[in-house]
Protein backbone atom coordinates (compact mmCIF):
# COMPACT_ATOMS: atom_id res chain seq x y z
CA UNK A 1 0.00 0.00 0.00
CA UNK A 2 1.26 3.46 -0.88
CA UNK A 3 1.85 5.78 2.08
CA UNK A 4 -0.45 8.79 1.90
CA UNK A 5 1.89 11.47 3.19
CA UNK A 6 2.59 15.12 2.46
CA UNK A 7 4.89 14.33 -0.47
CA UNK A 8 2.21 12.41 -2.31
CA UNK A 9 -0.57 14.97 -2.34
CA UNK A 10 -2.67 14.72 -5.42
CA UNK A 11 -1.78 17.57 -7.76
CA UNK A 12 -5.23 17.87 -9.34
CA UNK A 13 -5.91 21.13 -7.53
CA UNK A 14 -7.50 23.97 -9.38
CA UNK A 15 -4.95 26.38 -10.78
CA UNK A 16 -6.46 29.03 -8.51
CA UNK A 17 -5.36 27.14 -5.39
CA UNK A 18 -1.78 28.16 -6.01
CA UNK A 19 -2.65 31.81 -5.38
CA UNK A 20 -5.73 31.67 -3.16
CA UNK A 21 -7.46 29.38 -0.70
CA UNK A 22 -9.83 26.71 -1.94
CA UNK A 23 -12.62 25.82 0.47
CA UNK A 24 -14.11 22.37 0.80
CA UNK A 25 -17.62 23.42 1.78
CA UNK A 26 -19.36 21.24 4.35
CA UNK A 27 -23.07 20.51 3.97
CA UNK A 28 -24.04 22.76 6.89
CA UNK A 29 -22.55 25.78 5.09
CA UNK A 30 -23.59 24.91 1.54
CA UNK A 31 -27.22 24.33 2.54
CA UNK A 32 -27.53 27.51 4.63
CA UNK A 33 -29.18 29.57 1.84
CA UNK A 34 -32.03 27.02 1.75
CA UNK A 35 -33.02 27.70 5.37
CA UNK A 36 -36.19 29.72 6.08
CA UNK A 37 -34.04 32.44 7.70
CA UNK A 38 -30.49 31.92 6.43
CA UNK A 39 -27.48 33.52 8.07
CA UNK A 40 -26.64 36.61 6.01
CA UNK A 41 -22.98 36.15 7.00
CA UNK A 42 -22.90 32.70 5.41
CA UNK A 43 -24.87 33.72 2.32
CA UNK A 44 -22.53 36.68 1.78
CA UNK A 45 -19.46 34.49 2.38
CA UNK A 46 -20.66 31.89 -0.14
CA UNK A 47 -21.30 34.59 -2.72
CA UNK A 48 -17.93 36.27 -2.17
CA UNK A 49 -16.03 32.97 -2.44
CA UNK A 50 -18.07 31.29 -5.17
CA UNK A 51 -15.07 30.65 -7.44
CA UNK A 52 -13.04 29.10 -4.61
CA UNK A 53 -15.57 26.49 -3.46
CA UNK A 54 -15.52 22.73 -3.99
CA UNK A 55 -17.32 19.78 -2.44
CA UNK A 56 -16.60 16.09 -2.40
CA UNK A 57 -18.88 13.17 -3.11
CA UNK A 58 -19.34 12.59 0.64
CA UNK A 59 -20.76 16.10 1.15
CA UNK A 60 -23.11 15.71 -1.81
CA UNK A 61 -24.23 12.39 -0.33
CA UNK A 62 -24.99 14.06 3.02
CA UNK A 63 -27.09 16.70 1.27
CA UNK A 64 -28.92 14.09 -0.79
CA UNK A 65 -29.76 12.01 2.31
CA UNK A 66 -31.24 15.07 3.99
CA UNK A 67 -33.40 15.82 0.97
CA UNK A 68 -34.56 12.24 0.38
CA UNK A 69 -35.50 11.90 4.06
CA UNK A 70 -38.13 14.64 3.64
CA UNK A 71 -41.69 13.68 2.78
CA UNK A 72 -42.67 14.36 -0.82
CA UNK A 73 -43.97 17.87 -1.17
CA UNK A 74 -43.12 21.47 -1.98
CA UNK A 75 -40.08 21.75 0.33
CA UNK A 76 -38.51 18.54 -0.97
CA UNK A 77 -39.15 19.56 -4.58
CA UNK A 78 -37.50 22.95 -3.97
CA UNK A 79 -34.48 21.30 -2.36
CA UNK A 80 -34.19 18.74 -5.16
CA UNK A 81 -34.13 21.61 -7.65
CA UNK A 82 -31.54 23.46 -5.54
CA UNK A 83 -29.43 20.28 -5.30
CA UNK A 84 -29.50 19.86 -9.08
CA UNK A 85 -28.26 23.43 -9.48
CA UNK A 86 -25.47 22.86 -6.94
CA UNK A 87 -24.30 19.70 -8.69
CA UNK A 88 -24.07 21.61 -11.98
CA UNK A 89 -22.28 24.69 -10.61
CA UNK A 90 -19.75 23.47 -8.03
CA UNK A 91 -16.75 21.22 -8.57
CA UNK A 92 -17.17 17.82 -6.92
CA UNK A 93 -14.08 15.83 -6.03
CA UNK A 94 -14.36 12.04 -6.24
CA UNK A 95 -13.51 9.63 -3.46
CA UNK A 96 -10.49 7.78 -4.87
CA UNK A 97 -7.80 5.35 -3.73
CA UNK A 98 -5.39 8.12 -2.71
CA UNK A 99 -7.99 9.77 -0.49
CA UNK A 100 -9.05 6.40 0.94
CA UNK A 101 -5.45 5.76 1.97
CA UNK A 102 -5.23 9.25 3.49
CA UNK A 103 -8.46 8.51 5.37
CA UNK A 104 -7.10 5.21 6.70
CA UNK A 105 -3.96 6.95 7.98
CA UNK A 106 -6.07 9.65 9.65
CA UNK A 107 -8.32 7.08 11.37
CA UNK A 108 -5.35 5.05 12.63
CA UNK A 109 -3.47 8.15 13.82
CA UNK A 110 -6.52 9.32 15.76
CA UNK A 111 -7.13 5.85 17.19
CA UNK A 112 -3.53 5.67 18.42
CA UNK A 113 -4.16 8.94 20.27
CA UNK A 114 -7.35 7.49 21.79
CA UNK A 115 -9.54 9.68 19.62
CA UNK A 116 -11.89 9.30 16.67
CA UNK A 117 -14.16 11.27 14.35
CA UNK A 118 -17.62 10.58 12.97
CA UNK A 119 -17.20 8.49 9.82
CA UNK A 120 -18.36 11.05 7.26
CA UNK A 121 -16.42 13.90 8.88
CA UNK A 122 -13.26 11.79 8.82
CA UNK A 123 -13.79 11.10 5.11
CA UNK A 124 -14.30 14.80 4.37
CA UNK A 125 -11.21 15.62 6.45
CA UNK A 126 -9.16 13.15 4.40
CA UNK A 127 -10.21 14.91 1.20
CA UNK A 128 -9.22 18.28 2.66
CA UNK A 129 -5.87 16.97 3.88
CA UNK A 130 -5.08 15.28 0.58
CA UNK A 131 -5.78 18.41 -1.47
CA UNK A 132 -4.61 20.94 1.14
CA UNK A 133 -8.04 22.60 1.24
CA UNK A 134 -9.61 24.56 4.08
CA UNK A 135 -12.90 23.12 5.31
CA UNK A 136 -15.69 25.69 5.60
CA UNK A 137 -17.94 24.34 8.35
CA UNK A 138 -19.76 25.10 11.55
CA UNK A 139 -18.26 21.88 12.99
CA UNK A 140 -14.87 23.26 14.02
CA UNK A 141 -14.16 20.74 16.78
CA UNK A 142 -14.07 17.55 14.71
CA UNK A 143 -12.14 19.01 11.82
CA UNK A 144 -9.60 20.65 14.15
CA UNK A 145 -8.97 17.20 15.68
CA UNK A 146 -8.11 15.97 12.19
CA UNK A 147 -5.49 18.68 11.72
CA UNK A 148 -7.43 20.31 8.90
CA UNK A 149 -7.41 24.06 8.24
CA UNK A 150 -10.91 25.24 9.16
CA UNK A 151 -13.00 28.36 8.63
CA UNK A 152 -16.38 28.99 10.25
CA UNK A 153 -18.43 31.32 7.98
CA UNK A 154 -21.08 31.53 10.73
CA UNK A 155 -18.67 33.25 13.14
Amino acid sequence: MVQADESQRDDRRHQSTKTRVTYLVDANVLSEPTKPVPSSKVVDWLSANEENLVVDSIILGELCVGILALPRGRKRTQLERWFGDVVQTIDCLPWDSTISQRWAKLVVDLKQKGDKLPLLDSMIAATALQHDFTVATRNMRDFNKAGVQVLNPFA
